[in-house]
């Protein structure tokens, strides 16, 4: 594989690449494989395609909360005076930027991340952006394998519909199934659920891949990963601070690297780091062939 880059001396005109799509899996976190590891312990083939044609790498969470890890995303810092009242009247977000150029998005999720996805992806901010939509989904049923499975099919179709539409330049969509599977420590819903998004993620990556469009593949946190403790033997719910993936598909990008050899056996467990969730909004700015702003300290991962 080629070393990925989108700056080079040639006369190319920069790749338009639209619609960019931000496709984030909560829960899908990077552990080696064990008994506690719902993500290792089924078989996602797409998500092993994905990796072996694609730049993948894994990236930092930094042992932050769920809100403050949309809040860094959000905004492309890793550090930010958190005490500070006037904060969010300050920061520049990725998607005032969006907004500022006269460019489409919708935010698609369901109920359970609409503060992280909104309020706190916008840098504490409330304020509706010019030109961005906010698709919100939730189930009304109290069975959670039910609504699981009805959450999840109607998540991948809106995400589907946004990109068929061509009326976005940017689509930022939250999966939080796996996350909220493992929330149960139930290790065969969280199981259940990984196959679901593995499968939902091939039905979103063609749909893109047919605009001749670009997905970002990350997650807020792990969960899947780490059903139990195999120290103490017991459940574990909560996000872990493991790393999580980051995988950037494109026509243009198949076989190349973000300057990384390929992980052994597709084992993401034995990648380093190459990056912060703060790098993720450089990143897609680039992607849009946008600026990134000094305010920004997160660096794009394909510079």
């Amino acid at each position: 594989m080629t070393e990925l880059s989108l700056n080079n001396n040639s006369d190319e005109v920069p790749l338009p690449l639209v619609p960019v799509v931000f496709l984030l899996l909560d829960g899908w976190g990077i552990a080696p494989p064990s008994e506690a590891n719902a993500i290792t312990s089924v078989t996602t083939p797409t998500f092993f395609s994905l990796i072996k044609n694609y730049p993948v790498a894994t990236l930092d969470t930094q042992n932050l909360g769920l809100n403050d890890r949309y809040y860094v995303m959000g905004t492309g810092c890793s550090l930010v005076d958190q005490n500070k009242e006037d904060t969010a009247a300050r920061l520049v977000t990725l998607t005032s930027l969006i907004a500022e150029a006269g460019l489409k998005q919708i935010k698609i999720t369901e109920s359970e991340r609409l503060a992280a996805l909104t309020h706190f992806f916008n840098g504490r901010s409330d304020n509706k952006a010019v030109g961005e939509d906010l698709k919100i989904l939730s189930s009304e049923t109290n069975d959670y394998a039910a609504k699981s499975r009805l959450t999840i099919l109607r998540l991948t179709r809106e995400i589907v519909r946004a990109v068929e539409g061509e009326k976005y330049n940017f689509i930022a969509a939250v999966i939080p199934t796996i996350d909220l599977a493992a929330a149960t420590g139930d290790m065969t819903a969280a199981q259940a659920a990984v196959v679901a998004v593995d499968k939902s993620l091939k039905k979103i990556i063609s749909a893109v891949l047919n605009k001749q469009g670009v997905v970002m593949i990350s997650a807020a946190g792990g969960n899947a990963e780490k059903i139990k403790d195999l120290g103490t033997d017991l459940v574990d719910k909560e996000m872990t601070n493991n790393p999580v993936p980051f995988i950037i598909v494109s026509e243009e990008f198949k076989g190349q690297t973000i300057g990384l050899a390929e992980p052994l056996n597709n084992d993401l467990s034995l990648l380093a780091p190459a990056g912060t969730l703060a790098d993720l909004a450089p990143t897609i700015l680039q992607l849009l062939k946008l600026n990134v702003p000094v305010e920004m300290n997160g660096h794009s991962l394909i510079d």
